[in-house]
């Protein structure tokens, strides 16, 4: 095994800890902003990275096709965006208002939203047999997030911003460990003269022309609406029934994902990616039904099983997702391509669910039965991406080789 520069364990490094960084500050923002009278901002705060996911990764992965190379660029990204995250916390915990915390979560977003579409390009673009390998990289990220919560409630960060410093720090040793990584040159035409449409990622939206990518990309916003609310209420559900370590409790579902992640490469070389995408929304609408059960029971052994659920939703359908979008286009636009799926669900999707859902919790919560309402109906959006999925989308078996083409630009017409 080559450890020094361009050694392949590097990647394994990078998705440790691009994974910490958000693994110490997203499960505890929700409560570190309600119990400081703030929880009003909290949809505001999660829609910040969606909001910048909007733009941002389709043009950084647009600079990744055709003027830098993605190892080198996610660093130079991780290394600024570190100093934004830390103004945000540094903001609360020194009492400068919460649109002080806004303003440089919004700008550490905007930097940070590319990184995961570009650390995936890297690990896709070098590792031999990716459908059975990336899964196995890709743990390490979450190792990351489990290591994460387990830290923030050893150190009873569950409410402070400390938590929100800890991940400035984990961002600068990513920046560095970026360096290090593989290098990935450019894919595009060599020379080739970068039009608007190029700079803004539009040669992608071209996936939209095959049908069942079009509703598997239609899917991925829907079923990122009902996302949201797991990251932005589950901690406050936990802590309003009793859990003292919400943090922790979170955690559950990066454990269930390892064991997703260990069984993902063998699902795809042995069956269809439509039915380990259905398996994803079938855990999704289950987690819910969970929550509103629990909201009704007031038991917290629901809400642990609803979190668990979470590994495997997530697994088989967002990391079967990349793997998917990567076999289907030429490899002079897979950052495009990758950036394209991060824009569709951690933007367009997470965004409209930051807000809907904000509004949603506050029309529910307060009243008779409130938690369970807020979930089940939240459950009725999972259905119905459900039902929209098996009514539109065929595919071949994933290890048949007998997949579409691969979609090309419209230069490479």
């Amino acid at each position: 095994m080559k450890f020094g520069r361009g050694g392949f364990w590097w990647i394994s490094v990078a998705f440790f800890l691009l994974f910490v960084a958000p693994g110490l500050w997203t499960p505890a923002l929700p409560n570190i902003l309600s119990t400081r009278g703030l929880e009003w901002v909290i949809p505001y705060a999660f829609a910040a990275g969606p909001l910048a996911s909007l733009f941002s990764p389709l043009i950084f992965g647009s600079l990744a096709d055709y003027r830098f190379s993605a190892q080198k660029l996610m660093g130079t990204l991780s290394l600024a965006g570190a100093v934004f995250l830390g103004l945000a916390f540094a903001s609360i915990e020194w009492g400068w208002g919460p649109w002080a915390y806004l303003g440089f979560q919004w700008l550490n977003a905007l930097i940070a939203a590319p990184m995961m579409a570009l650390l995936s390009t890297v690990a896709l673009t070098h590792l031999d047999e990716p459908e059975k390998r990336f899964p196995l990289y890709r743990l390490w990220g979450t190792f990351g997030w489990i290591a994460a919560g387990l830290v923030v409630s050893f150190l009873a960060w569950d409410s402070s911003p400390m938590a929100g410093m800890a991940a400035m720090g984990a961002r600068i040793l990513l920046g560095l460990a970026c360096f290090m990584m593989p290098d990935t040159p450019p894919q595009g035409t060599p020379g080739q003269q970068l039009s608007w449409r190029r700079y803004f990622g539009m040669d992608a939206i071209h996936l939209f022309k095959e049908p069942s990518m079009r509703v598997f990309l239609i899917t991925t916003v829907l079923l990122s609406i009902p996302l949201a609310a797991f990251y932005m209420y589950t901690p406050i559900l936990l802590r309003d029934l009793g859990d003292g370590h919400p943090a922790a409790s979170m955690t559950l579902g990066q454990v269930t994902e390892v064991v997703a992640l260990l069984l993902l490469g063998g699902f795809l070389a042995r069956g269809r990616v439509k039915w380990v995408l259905v398996a994803a929304l079938a855990f999704a609408l289950l987690r819910y039904l969970l929550f509103a059960f629990a909201g009704w029971s007031g038991s917290l052994w629901w809400v642990w099983l609803g979190i668990a659920m979470h590994g495997p939703c997530y697994t088989f359908y967002y990391v079967t997702g990349q793997m998917l979008v990567n076999r289907r286009v030429e490899p002079g636009m897979r950052n495009q391509a990758q950036a394209l799926l991060g824009t569709l669900s951690s933007g367009m999707g997470a965004c409209s669910g930051s807000l809907l859902c904000g509004w949603y919790y506050g029309a529910c919560i307060g009243m008779p039965g409130g938690w369970s309402f807020f979930w089940l109906g939240l459950s009725m959006v999972v259905l119905a991406c459900v039902l929209f999925f098996l009514s539109g989308y065929r595919s071949q078996r994933s290890g048949s080789g007998s997949e579409p083409g691969a979609v090309h630009g419209k230069s490479g017409k």
